[in-house]
């Protein structure tokens, strides 16, 4: 997968929204959203949030684990923990990402953008020093990737393929 195809899954999680326009439900191919009043949080995909936001028909409710006080919980965490990863939802990149660029009026927007910076850079050293396993031909029977997003996966998947490769030439 390619990052923007990534993105586009992502457009897909359900967040919320605080209408300032009335509106019946809408209906899609993937599902009913709405209906749609003044000032009542309604839960839409991603893809429709961005859409309206950009219309200036909405707010877009920041999600909980976007806090800064929860970002910062689990980069503590993350330094805590040798092995594996802390939990974070799937799609945390690109959603972070998009309503980042999106919502500049994020309360601590550019703490969080940092801290969620500091936990990838973290996440892609511990990811690192795992993957010396490999380089050093060590005998290995499995290899977990608990609590990794996509995208991380994705961007390490061409050099684990090409190493898997290599082991069984």
């Amino acid at each position: 997968l390619t990052p923007n195809q990534i993105e586009f899954l992502a457009e897909d999680t359900i967040i919320t929204i605080v209408p300032n326009f009335k509106m019946e439900s809408l209906i899609f191919v993937s599902g009913e959203y709405g209906p749609f009043e003044r000032s009542l949080p309604v839960k839409v995909p991603l893809w429709l949030a961005v859409s309206l936001k950009k219309k200036k028909m909405c707010n877009i409710e920041t999600p909980k684990w976007m806090s800064f006080e929860y970002l910062e919980q689990q980069y503590i965490q993350e330094n805590k923990v040798t092995e594996g990863f802390v939990g974070l939802p799937d799609y945390f990149i690109e959603i972070s990402t998009i309503l980042l660029k999106l919502c500049p009026d994020i309360k601590n927007a550019d703490k969080i953008r940092s801290l969620i910076q500091d936990i990838l850079i973290r996440r892609q050293n511990k990811l690192n020093s795992s993957l010396k396993i490999l380089k050093n031909n060590e005998p290995i029977s499995t290899l977990e990737f608990i609590n990794f997003s996509i995208m991380e996966i994705n961007r390490v998947r061409p050099f684990f393929v090409s190493g898997i490769n290599n082991l069984y030439k």
